[in-house]
């Protein structure tokens, strides 16, 4: 099951990934026939570590940490809470956590000889207190970011410039998780000012995945009340109707921006793949970034938000006063910790209108992969140990596949 990928212009085959083999069997109740014994006893976890991963998986890897703990022999893992402050990691008194939710762009750009995700200069107003510090682990949503980081005579990208700190191990490189899309839109019966706090308001709660301006939030929404109405008729619910139902003035979508987000793309090759002609710019233009898409008026058919988190908040702030749709991070609408509203207190599925998308309607971008790499600039032990649950344990142990399921993955 182990996977050694080098730098190439392509990911790997989307339908022969050991990922895609052993996630299809858990799917159907085979994963225990594959299963290997390779959990070490909690009692003889004695080596430190410090992890990032990406805002969406974060909550998923919370939620396992204790059999990530066992079987990488690692000393018990602080994890943040529900809400995550960013930046400075290496403030312990604002984030004591060595299990820590990212932005994976911001910290693969700022993992620089000081890092992880800010660079120390005590004289500055960033106050590295205790740092800095070298992270052993880095689950990234977008595999770039992970290649980011593994040094050119190894297959990777990064030079030895000092651009970023290129210390990952090209061996340990590895598909963790593979993502899902969903049609996502409002429903009547969360629509209002009586559900809760809008989650595109800075207040209380903060924005929908917590990206106030503290921090980068852990890839969970907070409230389910959206500032728009259902649509008329009901919502599309396969990739060709979208597409249809784009072609009536006034409709538009919102997805993530393919060239910085895999969501994106994948998103993209839905829409172009189902019979959508993307115009970017130029005559004809049909696709915006973000709020140049509410001037642009009915030529605008796709808004394009900055990642996979923040367009579920396009929608349900109703942006422009017209985005009724976007295409979604399945992980970003199931198993959500609601702090607003009714659902205060209580975890479960997005109350929203949604609908999972096959893969097959984005065949021709493959599995959203995300990856794992371990980094070698601070504990060896711990690199050596993330290098090993990556390549030999983490496609076949059931607690992990299972919560990854549970997750939308």
């Amino acid at each position: 099951m182990q996977r050694k990928f080098r730098r190439s212009g392509s990911l790997p085959n989307p339908g022969r990934t050991a990922m895609h083999r052993v996630r299809s069997a858990f799917a159907v109740g085979a994963l225990a026939t594959a299963l290997i014994a390779a959990a070490a006893p909690a009692g003889f976890a004695t080596t430190g570590s410090e992890v990032g991963i990406a805002n969406n998986m974060y909550p998923a890897v919370k939620q396992m940490k204790g059999q990530v703990e066992s079987l990488g022999s690692f000393t018990a893992f602080t994890a943040n809470g529900a809400s995550q402050i960013g930046g400075f990691w290496n403030k312990p008194a604002i984030d004591t956590s060595t299990m820590r939710g990212i932005t994976s762009g911001s910290l693969r750009q700022q993992l620089k000889s000081a890092g992880p995700y800010t660079t120390c200069n005590p004289s500055s107003s960033n106050n590295c207190v205790n740092g800095p510090l070298h992270i052993d682990a880095f689950l990234s949503a977008d595999q770039a970011n992970v290649d980011a980081v593994i040094p050119t005579a190894d297959g990777g990208t990064c030079t030895a410039s000092g651009s970023v700190e290129c210390n990952g191990t090209i061996d340990s490189k590895h598909a963790v998780a593979i993502g899902h899309l969903a049609i996502y839109s409002c429903s009547g019966s969360w629509a209002g000012s009586t559900k809760g706090d809008d989650p595109s308001n800075a207040g209380s709660p903060p924005l929908a995945f917590g990206a106030d301006v503290n921090g980068s939030g852990n890839g969970k929404a907070q409230s389910p009340r959206c500032d728009a109405s259902a649509i008329a008729g009901g919502a599309p619910t396969t990739i060709s109707g979208v597409v249809s139902w784009l072609a009536t003035s006034g409709h538009r979508i919102a997805v993530a921006d393919p060239a910085s987000a895999p969501f994106g793309a994948a998103s993209k090759q839905a829409l172009i793949q189902n019979g959508f002609t993307w115009v970017a710019s130029g005559a004809g233009q049909n696709v915006f970034t973000g709020s140049a898409c509410d001037s642009a008026g009915t030529a605008c058919k796709v808004r394009l938000e900055s990642g996979i988190s923040q367009v579920r908040g396009a929608v349900t702030a109703n942006a422009g006063g017209n985005t009724q749709l976007g295409l979604v991070a399945k992980s970003n609408i199931v198993n959500v910790s609601w702090t607003s509203s009714s659902l205060n207190g209580t975890t479960g599925n997005d109350p929203n209108t949604w609908t999972e998308l096959d893969s097959s309607a984005y065949s021709g971008y493959g599995d959203i992969e995300q990856y794992g790499v371990a980094l070698s600039g601070g504990n060896a032990g711990a690199a050596a140990a993330w290098e090993a649950l990556f390549t030999n344990t983490w496609d076949t142990d059931s607690t992990i596949q299972s919560t990854l399921a549970a997750y939308g993955y």
